[in-house]
C-alpha cells in the first residue's frame, strides 16, 4: 500500500497543511450549481415522456460527465465533485442538482404532506421535516461494493435483464446498468485528472502522490479493492459521489474495521504497509470531515458516522487491530465531527472497553455505545434474520440501520408524548381514576401515531414515481433480485421509524397525576388541569412537592422503575403498521436534539416542568431532576426490556470532569460493564466542567477546545446556539 512518507510526518503539521489547502480551495469554491441546473432543465425537457428510472439514469450520466472533479495535494483520496452541494453539506436534499426531480415534484407529494402536518407542528405535537420519506441517515451496501465492485453489480443487473420478461423490471435493470456505468465514468475522470496532475508535478513526491490516486481510481470502485487504501478510497468515493448524484444522505461509512480488516491483514502479511501507515491513513480520513466542515471554527452538522466493534454475519469478531487503530486516529486528530459509534457487549474484551473509557477521559466526547446484546435481539424480534441484524450500524446519530439490507426512512418525524398527554387532559372534563386516564392516553397515542403513518404512507407510495434511486438501490440486497427500486420496496427490509420523544417528561407526568390527583387526592382533576394551564403560577408549593417528594424516572427508585417499564412496554406496541413500501413501522425513541424545540412549543406538564422548557432526552431523567448518583440511571435500566425497541434508546450519563488516569479509566470501564449487565440499549457519557462552561459564555475565545456531547453529536461548546448552551449548562449544574 506504501503510503507516501509525507503522510507519516508530524500529525499536527499534516493537519495544518490540510486546513490550509482546504481553506484555500473552499474560500472560492464553486459548486457549479447554475450551469448544472441549466443542463438539468434541458435534460428534463428531453426526457419528459420517459420513465422516472430513465430520467434519473440520464441525470446520473449528465452529472458524471459535467460535474468538475478536484484532487487535493494533501489528501490521498478522491471524492470532491462540484455537484451543486455547498461546503457544509453531505448529500441529503442539499444539492439542488441531485435533488432536482425531488424538488420539481414537491407540490405533487411533499408539499401535500407538509400542509397536512403543519397544524401538528405549530401546536407542538410533531417536529417533522416536510418530507413523508427520509432522505438522510441511509447506509449503502458497502459490502457488496467491496465484494463485487461496480463491474460486478453491472453484471448482476445484466444477468437479471437477460432472464426477465417484465417490461417494468427490464426498465429498472437497464437504468441500474446506465447509472452504474456513469459512476465508472466519474471514477475514470478522477484517474485522468490524477494522471494530468502527476505529469505536471514539480517534484517526484508530488508526482507519486497523484500516480497513487490515479492507480486507485482506475481500479476502484469498478473492481474489488486489492489493498486497504483502495478499500477506503472506494468507500469514501461511493459515499460522497453517489450521495451527491442521488440527492440522498449516506450518513455513515459503515463498519470500517470489520469490512477492511481482511485487506489490512493481507497488506501487513505482504509487507505493503505498517500499522503506523494505516494510522496515518485513517487520520487523513477523519481530517476530511473535520476540515471540510470547519469544526475548529464553527459548528456545522456533518451527518458522518463510523461504526466500530461490530461482528460479522455469523457473530464472529467484534474487535480487532483495525478497531484499535481507528480509535487511536480519533484521539490523534481530536476528531469531534465524525461520530464514532462503538458496538459493545458482554463478550467484548476488556481492552476495548478500556480504550473507549480512555477516549472519554481525554476530554473527547465523540463516542456513543450500542449494546449488541440488546439491539441484535430487538431486530430479530421485528422479524429480521439474525445474520442481517448483526450487520446494524449507526445511521447518523443514535438510530440504527442494517448495513446492506435495510432502507429505514427516519430521523424526519418526532412525536411529542407529553403534548399528546396534554391533549388528553384538554379533552377530558373529568376522570374517575388513573386507570381510566391512562387508558384514554394510550388510545390517543395510538390514534395519533396511526394518523401520522397514514399521512406518510399516502405520499410515500409516490416516491418511486417522482424520484427513484437506482444507484443506491443496486448496492442493496433485494433490489436487483426483485427488479424493484428501493423507493418501491426493493430492499430486503423496508422500515420506517417515527421517534417518540419526552420519555421521562411523560412518565413523571403520568406518575404525578396518579399520585397527586388520584391517590393523595390533594388536588381535584379539573383544578390540576387549571394549574398546569397557568404554568404553576401561584402553586409553587405544589410544584416543589411534585419535584422533591415524588419519585422520578431514571433515579433508581424501584417503584418508578416498574412504572416506567410498564408505560414503555405499552408504548412499544403503538408501532407495527405497514408503510408505503410494504415494510413495517418500528418502535423508536431516538431524540437527536428535538427535545428542545418540542419543549419550547408546549406549556407546563404535570411533572413540574415549566412551559417552554426542554423535554427529557432519550431514556435519561429530566434535566431539572437532581440525582444522587449517575449510576441511579443504570440501575433503573434493569427494569426495562429494551429488546422491545428496534432502534437505539439512548441513556446519557452526565459526569463531572475526571483526570485521565488508570484509576478513572477503571471506573468508567466498570460503569460500561454495569450498563451491559443492566441490558441498556445505548450509552453516551458527557464529562462536563460547569465552571469551564460558565467561563466559556463570558470568554469564548479562551475555550475553543471545550468539547461537549449535545445529543447524537458532539461540538465545540462556544459555537452552539445560546439555547443549546443553556440546556447543556442545566445538565451540568443539576
Amino acid at each position: 500500500m506504501a503510503v507516501n512518507v509525507r503522510y507519516l510526518a508530524d500529525l499536527d503539521d499534516y493537519k495544518q497543511r490540510v486546513i490550509t489547502e482546504f481553506d484555500t480551495y473552499y474560500s472560492t469554491y464553486d459548486p457549479h450549481t447554475v450551469p448544472l441546473l441549466a443542463k438539468m432543465d434541458e435534460l428534463a425537457a428531453e426526457t419528459a415522456g420517459e420513465s422516472s428510472y430513465a430520467r434519473k439514469a440520464a441525470m446520473h450520466e449528465m452529472m458524471a460527465r459535467e460535474c468538475p472533479v478536484h484532487l487535493f495535494r494533501e489528501t490521498p483520496f478522491f471524492f470532491e465533485i462540484s455537484s451543486g452541494r455547498g461546503r457544509y453539506t453531505w448529500g441529503g436534499l442539499q444539492s439542488p442538482v441531485g435533488s432536482y426531480f425531488h424538488d420539481r415534484t414537491a407540490k405533487e407529494w411533499l408539499n401535500v404532506y407538509a400542509a397536512e402536518t403543519e397544524s401538528d407542528r405549530r401546536n407542538g405535537y410533531l417536529h417533522a421535516w416536510n418530507n413523508p420519506v427520509g432522505f438522510d441517515h441511509h447506509c449503502p451496501g458497502y459490502d457488496k461494493i467491496l465484494e463485487l465492485g461496480i463491474d460486478g453489480i453491472i453484471r448482476q443487473a445484466e444477468d437479471m435483464l437477460d432472464a426477465c420478461t417484465d417490461e417494468k423490471k427490464r426498465d429498472f435493470y437497464r437504468c441500474v446498468i446506465r447509472s452504474n456505468r456513469a459512476l465508472l465514468v466519474l471514477a475514470g475522470r478522477f484517474a485522468a485528472e490524477a494522471n494530468r496532475l502527476a505529469n505536471a508535478a514539480s517534484d517526484e513526491a508530488e508526482a507519486a502522490h497523484y500516480r497513487k490516486i490515479a492507480d486507485a481510481a482506475a481500479w476502484v470502485p469498478a473492481n474489488p479493492p486489492r489493498t486497504l487504501y483502495e478499500g477506503l478510497c472506494a468507500v469514501l468515493f461511493y459515499r460522497e459521489c453517489v450521495g451527491s448524484m442521488e440527492g440522498i444522505g449516506f450518513s455513515t461509512f459503515g463498519m470500517l474495521d470489520r469490512m477492511l480488516y481482511p485487506l489490512y491483514r493481507a497488506d501487513l502479511d505482504a509487507g505493503r504497509t505498517t500499522p503506523d501507515e494505516v494510522l496515518a491513513l485513517f487520520c487523513g480520513l477523519l481530517l476530511y470531515t473535520e476540515v471540510r466542515f470547519d469544526a475548529a471554527r464553527g459548528y456545522h452538522e456533518t451527518s458522518t458516522t463510523i461504526e466500530l466493534g461490530g461482528c460479522d454475519r455469523n457473530g464472529s469478531g467484534g474487535y480487532n487491530e483495525l478497531t484499535s487503530i481507528i480509535l487511536d486516529a480519533v484521539v490523534n486528530v481530536r476528531s469531534i465531527n465524525t461520530k464514532i459509534n462503538c458496538r459493545i457487549s458482554k463478550a467484548h474484551p476488556q481492552e476495548y472497553l478500556e480504550k473507549i473509557a480512555n477516549i472519554q477521559l481525554s476530554a473527547l466526547p465523540t463516542l456513543m455505545m450500542h449494546n449488541d446484546d440488546v439491539l441484535v435481539p430487538a431486530r430479530v424480534n421485528c422479524g429480521q434474520a439474525i445474520e442481517d441484524a448483526r450487520m446494524y450500524v449507526g445511521g447518523g446519530c443514535h438510530e440504527i440501520v442494517l448495513q446492506g439490507s435495510e432502507v429505514c426512512t427516519r430521523a424526519d418525524t418526532w412525536i411529542s408524548l407529553p403534548r399528546i398527554l396534554l391533549g388528553t387532559l384538554e379533552r377530558l372534563t373529568d376522570c374517575p381514576d388513573y386507570e381510566t386516564l391512562y387508558g384514554e392516553y394510550l388510545t390517543d397515542v395510538r390514534q395519533y401515531y396511526t394518523r401520522i403513518t397514514a399521512l406518510k404512507n399516502e405520499q410515500e407510495r409516490k416516491w418511486s414515481h417522482y424520484d427513484p434511486l437506482p444507484l443506491y438501490s443496486s448496492s442493496l440486497t433485494g433490489c436487483v433480485e426483485k427488479g424493484l427500486d428501493l423507493t418501491e420496496g426493493g430492499a430486503k427490509y423496508n422500515s420506517t421509524a417515527l421517534s417518540l420523544l419526552g420519555t421521562a417528561t411523560l412518565i413523571d407526568s403520568l406518575y404525578a397525576l396518579k399520585a397527586v390527583v388520584f391517590e393523595e387526592k390533594a388536588v381535584p382533576f379539573a383544578r390540576f388541569k387549571e394549574i398546569i394551564d397557568a404554568n404553576f403560577e401561584g402553586e409553587e408549593i405544589l410544584r416543589q412537592h411534585i419535584l422533591e417528594k415524588l419519585p422520578k424516572h431514571g433515579t433508581g427508585n424501584a417503584e418508578l422503575d416498574a412504572f416506567s417499564a410498564a408505560v414503555l412496554g405499552d408504548l412499544s406496541g403503538v408501532a407495527g403498521q405497514t408503510n408505503g413500501r410494504g415494510g413495517k413501522y418500528l418502535p423508536a425513541f431516538y431524540p437527536h436534539d428535538i427535545y428542545n424545540p418540542l419543549g419550547a412549543a408546549i406549556g407546563a406538564t404535570p411533572d413540574g416542568r415549566l412551559a417552554g422548557k426542554p423535554l427529557a432526552r432519550g431514556v435519561s431523567p429530566s434535566e431539572f431532576i437532581e440525582t444522587e448518583s449517575p449510576l441511579d440511571l443504570i440501575h433503573s435500566l434493569k427494569a426495562i426490556d429494551f429488546t422491545q425497541f428496534a432502534d437505539s434508546f439512548c441513556a446519557e450519563l452526565t459526569l463531572p470532569p475526571m483526570e485521565n488516569t488508570a484509576e478513572n479509566a477503571g471506573i468508567l470501564t466498570a460503569v460500561i460493564r454495569a450498563f451491559l449487565e443492566a441490558e441498556g440499549s445505548s450509552l453516551q457519557f458527557n464529562l462536563i466542567d460547569k465552571n469551564a462552561l460558565l467561563d466559556a459564555r463570558i470568554h469564548p475565545d479562551d475555550h475553543k477546545n471545550l468539547f461537549v456531547r449535545v445529543c447524537g453529536y458532539s461540538a465545540v461548546f462556544v459555537y452552539l446556539s445560546p439555547s443549546t448552551q443553556n440546556e447543556i449548562l442545566e445538565r451540568a449544574i443539576r
